[in-house]
């Protein structure tokens, strides 16, 4: 049945953070994907090339390719008559023609051959065959990022498929309130806006999803769908049903399913996230409301991650001055959307309220971080906070 989160059984963040990565070590996998699918991804392993590059001598410049031995000793006084083909950049060259000239250097005679006045150097406007790389030669190293630029690359260099590093997230919407997205909304319906927004972020640090169908207010089977889940992910999100409302199942399927190792951190939003391990694999519960799910995913689920060595870049940070006071929660880590707004040179900040939809957080652009034990802000006091656009 539901239970009361009481004051007195509340962890703090940070310790429910150190819980939560001591507890589930990496347990990263690999796949191979197309190189075309691969953006965004961190490679598993080392990359060497299947082809030469370039495969043939290739001309470095539009002109007339000559052998330069056949120029030595050529001087104004003693012009040198030499054979040569003209050529295109980009294209073929000969392999016993080592050098190319622009035509302007040389005179043509009635015999197709070239009249030259000076000796050439080897090599010059030559681009030799095997310059850019050598087949098998390795040109990115495991746990490197891909980019627009290296997939680019890659498929230039003739290499299909790569090993990337392989984390996946299942996400398991609870509430017998909740339909799918595709469905419009009754009176006391709530469309499944959560496993879209955190698929969202997940996907785009290269981290695969599975989205679980939607399940009702029945512990039994909430933790059949846990067990589910945790065959085939690494880690399982139960978005919803972790307060302790009449309904709200979460906390009673995770210990069916496995071990409760907390429920309710000491922090606004988010105070109802617990979590669990089942099958060795963390499962956590998060909060229903889009603020506090948003919250919770990025002060739990984003740590985890970027521990086992998920490509999650650094925050950006800004300092500006806020434009109101903010009241401390002794004991409690407090979040408040923010937008910004640069004005007379500087940056202010406006906190916003929380609020259960969306419509606020459109307008946000940071959060900021009112640590537990904090005294406050008060305004005009500069501080700094986390970009979220």
């Amino acid at each position: 049945m539901p239970r009361i989160i009481s004051p007195d059984s509340l962890i703090s963040m940070k310790e429910a953070q150190k819980l939560i990565l001591s507890s589930f070590k990496n347990q990263t996998k690999s796949r191979f994907i197309p190189v075309k699918n691969a953006l965004g991804y961190t490679l598993a392993d080392p990359v060497s090339i299947f082809r030469t590059i370039p495969p043939v001598t290739l001309a470095g410049m539009d002109g007339i390719a000559l052998k330069s031995k056949e120029t030595r000793g050529a001087s104004n006084e003693h012009l040198r008559e030499v054979s040569g083909i003209s050529v295109n950049i980009g294209l073929p060259v000969p392999d016993d023609y080592d050098t190319i000239i622009s035509p302007e250097e040389v005179r043509k005679t009635e015999k197709g051959q070239y009249l030259i006045s000076k000796p050439i150097s080897p090599r010059q406007h030559i681009i030799p065959k095997g310059s850019e790389a050598e087949k098998g030669q390795i040109i990115m190293q495991a746990d490197h990022v891909l980019t627009p630029y290296d997939i680019a690359a890659l498929i230039h260099f003739g290499v299909k498929d790569v090993a990337v590093r392989h984390w996946k997230v299942g996400m398991i919407a609870t509430g017998d309130e909740i339909i799918p997205s595709k469905k419009e909304p009754h009176p006391g319906e709530i469309v499944d806006t959560n496993t879209i927004m955190i698929s969202g972020y997940l996907q785009g640090f290269g981290v695969l999803t599975e989205g679980f169908p939607i399940t009702p207010d029945e512990p039994d089977l909430i933790a059949s769908r846990i067990l589910s889940a945790c065959d085939t992910c690494d880690i399982v999100l139960v978005l919803g049903g972790t307060s302790a409302g009449t309904k709200d199942y979460s906390v009673d399927a995770i210990e069916k399913a496995g071990n409760l190792l907390f429920h309710g951190v000491a922090m606004e939003p988010g105070k109802p996230v617990l979590c669990g391990s089942v099958m060795g694999k963390p499962v956590l519960g998060m909060p229903g409301s889009p603020a506090a799910c948003l919250l919770s995913f990025f002060q739990f689920v984003f740590p985890l991650l970027k521990s086992w060595g998920v490509p999650i870049p650094p925050k950006k940070h800004v300092i500006g001055e806020i434009t109101r006071d903010i009241e401390p929660f002794f004991g409690y880590d407090l979040f408040y959307l923010v937008r910004t707004r640069y004005e007379d040179g500087v940056i202010r900040i406006f906190p916003l309220e929380w609020e259960f939809g969306y419509i606020t957080g459109i307008s946000a652009d940071g959060i900021l971080h009112l640590p537990e034990w904090s005294n406050g802000y008060r305004k005009g006091e500069r501080v700094q906070i986390s970009l979220i656009r």
